[in-house]
């Protein structure tokens, strides 16, 4: 028997293989590097996890692009090329320097393939929350929310995704003792607000106070001022009066003494 030429089959039986084996990464990658970003779509670990439910509305959107990772590409397509690149050349030194090259050039192409199947359009939502706050949301469907869609915003730790709100409004009936507490809160909330508003009052009033005081207290000052002005004034006393009419005759007073001297004749005009 030639049990070299059993040997020389093993090895290109196992070489198949092993060429076998990376085409069919490379065609699972090509099959499978496509993500769904979908709100109808949950993962097998989303399944049955309880996640935050808010209550909001679409104010915007805008069509963008949703680019793949690539990691999982270039990983799958490093080791596929590695595999194809050391089936190369049939000394070891040959096998290795195509098992680095083909590993090489097996990263670009996975990471092509992945971009080429995962990449795809998608929506970017602006929603604003009932409390104000506003946040933005990208995911994929067929057509955009319409503005002003009243949504449901269901997020966990890692992902959140809106979808249209479906919920509906019903009251559920509180037990006694919740009513109590709130019945409770609701004094107390309304006891607080007494109490402020009566400091409030207390504090204008005892400002009213203070401002009467001051203005009591700047009139006080005025009046000692003025007071000790007119203190420090000097005092002016006004001469008595002179009558310049002159004193009348006495009735009972004798006439003076008629003059016995001749008086000059007067000459003649």
């Amino acid at each position: 028997m030639n049990f070299k030429a059993f040997e020389q089959g093993d090895v290109l039986v196992v070489r198949s293989l092993k060429i076998c084996l990376a085409l069919g990464s490379l065609s699972l990658l090509a099959a499978c590097g496509g993500t769904d970003y979908s709100p109808n779509t949950y993962a097998s670990n989303a399944a049955q996890q309880a996640q935050k439910v808010e209550a909001g509305i679409v104010i915007g959107f805008r069509e963008v692009m949703i680019s793949a990772n690539g990691t999982v590409g270039a990983v799958t397509g490093g080791a596929a090329g590695g595999v194809l690149g050391s089936q190369v050349g049939s000394s070891s030194l040959d096998n290795a320097l195509g098992g680095v090259i083909g590993s090489a050039v097996g990263s670009v192409v996975g990471t092509t393939i992945e971009h080429v199947t995962g990449d795809t359009k998608g929506w970017e939502y602006i929603v604003k929350k009932r409390n104000g706050d506003m946040l933005s949301v990208t995911q994929t469907e067929p057509t955009p929310l319409a503005l002003g869609q009243k949504v449901l915003l269901i997020s966990s730790n890692a992902q959140a995704r809106i979808i249209p709100d479906y919920s509906v409004d019903i009251q559920i009936e509180k037990t006694a003792a919740e009513k109590a507490a709130d019945e409770k809160e609701k004094l107390a909330g309304e006891k607080a607000k007494a109490d402020t508003e009566k400091a409030q009052a207390d504090a204008a009033k005892a400002k009213a106070d203070a401002l009467r005081a001051q203005a009591e207290a700047e009139k006080a000052q005025t009046e000692a001022a003025r007071a000790k002005a007119e203190a420090a004034r000097p005092v002016v006393t006004d001469p008595p009066a002179v009558s310049t009419n002159p004193a009348p005759a006495d009735q009972n007073q004798p006439p003076p003494p008629a003059d016995d001297k001749p008086q000059p004749a007067q000459p003649p005009q």
